[in-house]
């Protein structure tokens, strides 16, 4: 079944909520550690209904915003561990580039000596 937001154009109402809950959360409304309002208030605030406000904090959540434990509701996560792993992610990776460059160039340079290596031993077997 297609969704009606997709045909539209317009994405579906739970990423909207999700958008505009990530942008508050972004602006620092909801600090690290502060809980989300209740679904129900959620879908009221968002004119929506509450399953939509459900999907749209599980999106925060898949994408690292928010933690969601049972009976308690959603809370802001810290996200500065991310930065600093992403940080760290990029640092090794580049480091790994830095590592294949010169696996490559000590892989011209046995070609090159295995090249020599069999030339000379050609012209020895010659003599």
């Amino acid at each position: 079944m297609v969704d009606t937001a997709e045909l539209s154009g317009k994405p579906p109402a739970s990423r909207q909520v999700a958008d505009a809950l990530r942008a508050k959360i972004e602006a620092g409304e909801y600090p690290v550690g502060a809980p989300l309002p209740p679904y129900r208030q959620l879908a009221s605030e968002f004119d929506v209904a509450v399953n939509t406000a459900i999907a749209a904090v599980r999106l925060l959540r898949d994408q690292g915003f928010v933690t969601i434990k049972r009976n308690a509701g959603a809370r802001v996560r810290d996200r500065s561990a991310d930065v600093n792993e992403s940080e760290e992610l990029l640092a090794i990776r580049e480091h790994v580039a830095g590592l294949q460059s010169e696996i490559a160039g000590a892989a011209r340079q046995l070609a090159d000596i295995e090249k020599r290596l069999t030339e000379l031993l050609h012209r020895q077997s010659q003599h």
